[in-house]
């Protein structure tokens, strides 16, 4: 199983939210290729379920070339090699 494949399984748990969630992944995928699909499906998941990815934590030790931007997201260093994290926020729905 791939680690995209696995991270939409983890996705489908979390997924839908109320307000923010961070998504914690404990086995980072193993190459950049990986990493580049599963934070472009987790910025695509969020917009389709209505969570805005806010921010992404990669583990800067094993992918020392990721910027500190993905798209528009801001990306940090997780501090754990094996660690990714996801930050999702919804929008405050006001009642009419």
């Amino acid at each position: 199983m791939t680690a995209s494949v696995n991270f939409e399984q983890i996705f489908d748990r979390a997924l839908p939210i109320a307000n923010n969630v961070m998504l914690t992944v404990t086995e980072a995928p193993e190459d950049e290729r990986d990493l580049l699909e599963i934070l472009e499906g987790a910025m695509m998941r969020g917009m389709r379920e209505h969570a805005q990815l806010t921010a992404i934590h990669v583990p800067f030790e094993r992918f020392p070339h990721m910027d500190s931007k993905f798209w528009h997201i801001p990306v940090e260093d997780s501090g754990d090699p094996k660690v990714l994290r996801f930050f999702f926020e919804t929008p405050y729905l006001e009642a009419a």
